[in-house]
């Protein structure tokens, strides 16, 4: 399902899918139609309530990387002529629902959302991204959500596009959202640490260090080496890559010469 239909998405050879078998292309997908949106967002609601359920602290919404939520925000996917697409305020029209659920489901200190400002991965494309995503900054407001989560354009996909880019999404959403904001993508730890000093952000969010460095809060809190990461692996059905990386003593050890006493660190 999609917002709408684009045959060159799954035609193109180059555009693969990571599945048990291995990397697949895409199946065909369809419009949603109209009268199915409402049970979208109810869906939406319903995952809340199990998730409290079972007893985890909150929800974040992914409304990036291609995903449904962002291939109705973004105008190079979203091609609909009724009330969720065209204008801006039409294609944020599904966000804000399914977010205007999810914290009637719970609370709204609970939910978050998850945005990828002018974000290329999966095909996407918007032909002004920075409207869409001040608009969305300040819409989302309204909610008093517990955090914005903004994954930086300089990344795509687990891919760094942009080395040299500073956290530009990140400083254009701090002048717009009221609430907290947690940014992502293509960060070091001296990065990160530069990124809440200067006040851009209230927290920053680690995925590829976390795959590799199981321990990464003491590394960066000790200043200890990270372990690199295996592009490899990334998407992958097994432990290779996933839940095999050490923890620093682990790691040093296994490195050590001597075969017998204990190494401390």
């Amino acid at each position: 399902m999609s917002a709408s239909v684009d045959p060159e998405y799954w035609q193109n050879p180059s555009r693969v899918v990571s599945t048990p078998i291995g990397w697949i292309q895409p199946s065909p997908h369809r419009a949603l139609e109209r009268s199915e949106i409402t049970g979208i967002v109810e869906e939406y609601g319903k995952a809340v309530v199990r998730a409290k359920a079972a007893g985890f602290d909150g929800v974040e919404v992914h409304a990036g990387n291609g995903y449904l939520i962002d291939q109705f925000l973004q105008d190079g996917s979203n091609k609909r002529t009724d009330e969720y697409g065209g204008s801006i305020e039409n294609r944020a029209r599904l966000l804000f629902q399914v977010t205007a659920a999810m914290v009637s489901a719970w609370s709204s200190d609970r939910i978050s959302v998850r945005v990828t400002p002018s974000g290329t991965f999966n095909a996407m494309s918007d032909s002004d991204p920075e409207a869409l995503h001040a608009y969305l900054a300040e819409g989302l407001n309204r909610f008093g959500l517990a955090y914005l989560h903004i994954i930086e354009p300089r990344m795509s996909g687990y891919l760094v596009i942009k080395e040299d880019q500073p956290p530009m999404a990140t400083q254009r959403a701090r002048k717009i959202f009221k609430g907290r904001i947690i940014a992502n993508g293509g960060f070091e730890p001296d990065s990160a640490e530069k990124a809440i000093e200067q006040g851009d952000a209230d927290a920053i969010a680690f995925g590829r260090y976390f795959i590799s460095n199981p321990d990464l809060p003491r590394r960066i809190r000790e200043e200890l080496p990270l372990a690199a990461y295996d592009r490899d692996t990334f998407y992958t059905f097994e432990a290779k890559g996933y839940t095999d990386y050490p923890f620093y003593n682990d790691a040093v050890k296994a490195y050590c010469p001597f075969t017998h006493g204990e190494l401390r660190l």
